[in-house]
């Protein structure tokens, strides 16, 4: 009866109905910089369902998926108490998205907000020397290029080995040729190369941890 309930429902809407709000407090609507799409959400720890992650709470900045053209993120507040519950600060940004953007602005508006969080990290109660970021799909692509190609967090006075770490689920790191004529405007061929974060891999990134299912296309 309970599957009938949540059959052909967004899996998105059945997650974040499943979300515990005990066991997180949320601050919404913050902008992190000037332009469109460029807000995001904190989510931290409260309630006697918190668990610690040690002295000095780590900070995930998160970036949702959605082929770069898709994706809000109000919809991923289950991401958010999740990691919230288990005594991590979580911020989950908006960006940028096609058609009213291509690469890199999309990469651009995350670095923005890993400066917005390393910035505010304190007064949020996480420790600034424990920022990572975090994707699935597209946003796992964007994570990795913010840890690989460190011309994006030096534009905002950060290095690459400022991240603590990166999590990646899911994500393309390696994907030309591109077939698909989305994509393609996406991204533009001049930059097309700088696109793939598996060609600024140089042994100096923040420690990764990509995961991806046997069957993920």
């Amino acid at each position: 009866v309970t599957l009938g309930v949540w059959a052909g429902r967004n899996p998105l809407v059945v997650l974040n109905a499943a979300a515990r709000r005990a066991t997180f407090a949320g601050r919404f609507d913050i902008v992190y910089g000037a332009g469109p799409r460029r807000s995001l959400d904190v989510y931290l720890p409260a309630g006697r369902g918190a668990r610690t992650c040690g002295d000095g709470k780590p900070l995930v900045v998160f970036f949702y998926g959605g082929r770069w053209q898709s994706g809000r993120r109000g919809d991923y507040r289950f991401v958010g108490e999740a990691l919230a519950s288990r005594g991590c600060v979580v911020a989950i940004p908006d960006y940028r998205l096609y058609p009213g953007a291509v690469f890199p602005d999309f990469v651009e508006d995350a670095a923005a907000a890993v400066r917005w969080a390393r910035d505010h990290a304190a007064e949020l109660g996480a420790d600034p020397r424990r920022v990572y970021v975090a994707g699935h799909s597209a946003g796992a692509q964007i994570a990795a290029l913010l840890a690989t190609d460190g011309r994006f967090l030096d534009a905002h006075g950060l290095g690459k080995r400022d991240l603590a770490g990166v999590v990646g689920l899911a994500g393309p790191y390696d994907f030309l040729p591109l077939a698909d004529a989305t994509l393609m405007r996406i991204f533009p061929e001049p930059v097309r190369d700088a696109s793939q974060p598996i060609r600024f891999v140089d042994g100096r990134e923040p420690p990764m941890l990509l995961v991806s299912g046997l069957n993920d296309a």
